[in-house]
């Protein structure tokens, strides 16, 4: 019998520790699932249909999709005030979170002299192509995608050889075409954009 709960407890503890490297790491090396109404938008591709500003941008855009739920957001928050850092005054910076109550978090982490979007009906996301978190648009002077997609090979953007938005962003700074990357620059890692559901608890509480 002691034999048995021995083996028992093992088995439990293994399962907890599966569990929870799955929930904190695994997951989050794996490709972000593409939602069943996913609609693609291709580098080139002007969006017409989404104001971020009242008038128009007068240099180019850097979208920056943050969730500050979400774990690959958090680990890509030191590499993005790099980047803010040494670009803010090169291009016209937005923060786009899903909810009011993201907001206040990203305020917390990035500052107040930051704009922030809150994109709670995922109609900026949906324009660009975005579906996960942490993500980075580029968008060009003449209103044309540049670069959707990660920000690094490394969830920690360690590796600088794969600093793939800070490279397209160098590129569009300097009137060149859009870089070709590997399939880890387009390919979705991170989290999911919130259900609308999940939005409107995220906005209440």
């Amino acid at each position: 019998m002691r034999y048995t709960l021995s083996i028992f407890a093992l088995l439990l503890c293994f399962g907890g520790i599966v569990a929870i490297f799955w929930y904190q790491e695994l997951q989050y090396s794996l490709p972000t699932p593409v939602p069943a109404n996913y609609k693609a938008i291709p580098v080139g591709h002007v969006v017409q249909d989404v104001k971020l500003v009242s008038a128009l941008p007068e240099g180019p855009l850097f979208l920056h999709f943050y969730n500050p739920d979400c774990p690959c957001s958090r680990f890509n928050a030191n590499h993005l005030k790099s980047l803010i850092r040494m670009y803010q005054d090169s291009v016209q910076l937005f923060i786009v979170v899903p909810s009011a109550k993201a907001k206040k978090k990203a305020v917390n982490e990035f500052g107040k002299h930051l704009e922030y979007i809150v994109d709670d009906h995922q109609k900026i996301a949906s324009a660009y192509g975005v579906y996960a978190t942490p993500q980075a648009v580029l968008v060009d002077r003449e209103g044309k995608l540049f670069y959707r997609g990660n920000y690094n090979k490394s969830r920690y953007c360690t590796v600088k050889a794969s600093n793939y938005a800070e490279l397209a962003l160098v590129a569009l700074l300097n009137n060149q075409r859009p870089p070709l990357f590997d399939f880890y620059a387009t390919e979705a890692y991170g989290c999911e954009l919130p259900e609308r559901d999940e939005l409107t608890k995220l906005n209440f509480f």
